[in-house]
């Protein structure tokens, strides 16, 4: 979901749940292994990183998709981007600044031709690029001292990521099981020596949000990868496992555009295509396979599942959560489109359809809202407090007919909305939080992910 920059193609802002920088197309922090950072002796430098927050933030608000900041050390760094096959052209920005000597960055394609290559104290460049689809690598080395750095993208990519190849398998699709598409699975954290044997008893979901448009399943599984690996240490500390199903978004003529099952969208929920079909149910048939295959005579897992998810990742949690409330024992929801699914089938006296509110939920899926079921899900719903990133407007999204209902009833933005989606979650009874986060855009603020993890840690230690 997002929208891009007037006369540029929209790339929606897929984003992970922590704030530090941007990795696999995600305002989020540096997955692990992805650079190699010596620890210099001195402090960091508080002007620099001053510096660096104030050009990072401006990027977001121009409505970067990638800005992956970074603090190094002697040792040379290496990252590596995916741009899918857009032809479009990409936005570029490089920021580096060494406290001593100076810092050399070069941009190669996949052919290993230079796209751009820079040497200095500082470093800054703003470029607009045709960028050849396949792997970019970004490197970064500086001469003995502290360098602070961004990487900034704006336009369809992926950033690899690392997760632990020990706890990480990938299981196949199995159709005859009810799933067209693989998963991730990453197990517990392993017990410390001479501790007792642990092993999950609860899932935590992780949805994909590649933010663009694609079917590839190498781009699927790295941006997947960097979802993870942005949940792994909160799964780590509430001893959970995570499942990650790899589904796609395909393309479709424009309008709309694409099939938004990420968000599931009131298309995914119509499309009759067996493989994209029902991705809800194809997630519920992947978590009882996850399930069988963690489970232990004396530990079974617990069908509830925790499910955080930001941006479209957040719609597609709000929304498997209503649809599947015996399923989810708890969901973290951040910046959902600029809406999230209503649980009330009206509002002053006018039907809310699906994706908007449940009143054609039953025609849609069959079976009408479990409210009973619903009451006993813990929600937190998170938005930044100048997030501006509404996908109301969006024809992938939202249909005109329920922009307009949206705009009329609740509100021209996602802040004005914010306080008329709390009120619906308290006339249904359920137990949902609703915070801004003020100074946050659409991204993620380290108070708005320990705010997801205690909601966590509270919801299993009630179950």
């Amino acid at each position: 979901m997002g929208r891009g920059r007037p006369g540029r193609k929209r790339v929606d802002l897929a984003m992970s749940a922590l704030a530090v920088l941007v990795v696999g197309g995600v305002h989020g922090a540096m997955c692990p292994g992805s650079a190699a950072a010596g620890p210099p002796a001195a402090a960091p430098s508080p002007d620099l990183e001053r510096e660096l927050g104030r050009y990072q933030a401006g990027l977001i608000r121009d409505e970067f998709n990638l800005t992956q900041t970074m603090t190094l050390g002697a040792k040379p760094a290496r990252f590596e981007l995916l741009i899918p096959p857009d032809g479009d052209e990409h936005g570029i920005a490089l920021w580096f600044a060494a406290e001593q000597g100076d810092v050399s960055v070069r941009w190669l394609d996949p052919a290993g031709e230079v796209v751009t290559a820079s040497r200095g104290r500082r470093i800054e460049q703003r470029l607009i690029r045709a960028l050849a689809p396949g792997k970019h690598v970004v490197e970064v080395q500086g001469s003995g001292g502290r360098v602070h750095g961004l990487i900034a993208v704006h336009g369809p990519l992926v950033k690899r990521c690392e997760v632990d190849a020990a706890r990480m398998t990938e299981h196949p699709a199995d159709p005859a099981h009810g799933f067209a598409w693989p998963y991730l699975l990453v197990a517990p954290k392993p017990a410390a020596p001479g501790a007792a044997p642990t092993g999950a008893t609860t899932l935590l979901v992780v949805p994909p949000n590649t933010g663009f448009a694609t079917e590839d399943l190498e781009l699927l599984r790295a941006s997947t990868m960097c979802h993870v690996a942005d949940q792994l240490a909160t799964a780590d500390r509430l001893g959970t496992a995570i499942v990650a199903p790899l589904f796609p978004r395909p393309a479709l003529p424009s309008p709309p555009g694409n099939l938004y099952l990420h968000a599931l969208s009131r298309a995914s929920l119509e499309v009759r295509d067996a493989r994209l079909a029902r991705v809800d149910l194809q997630l519920i048939a992947i978590l009882d396979d996850a399930r069988q295959r963690l489970a232990t005579p004396d530990r079974p897992v617990q069908p509830r599942v925790l499910i955080v998810g930001h941006s479209a990742a957040g719609m597609f949690a709000s929304r498997f959560t209503v649809l599947h409330p015996d399923r989810v024992l708890a969901a973290a929801v951040t910046a959902p489109g600029g809406w999230p699914l209503a649980p009330v089938a009206s509002a002053q006296g006018e039907a809310l359809p699906y994706p908007v509110g449940v009143a054609d939920l039953a025609t849609l899926t069959g079976a009408p809202v479990d409210l009973t079921a619903l009451r006993r899900v813990r929600f937190l719903f998170l938005l930044g407090g100048t997030d501006t990133n509404d996908s109301v407007t969006d024809r992938d999204s939202y249909s005109a007919a329920d922009e307009a209902l949206v705009m009329r009833r609740f509100g021209k933005t996602p802040v004005a909305r914010w306080d008329a989606a709390r009120r619906l979650y308290e006339s249904a009874g359920l137990a949902a939080q609703f915070r801004l986060y003020r100074g946050v855009g659409h991204a993620m603020s380290a108070a708005m992910t320990a705010d997801i993890e205690a909601m966590f840690r509270a919801a299993l230690a009630a179950h």
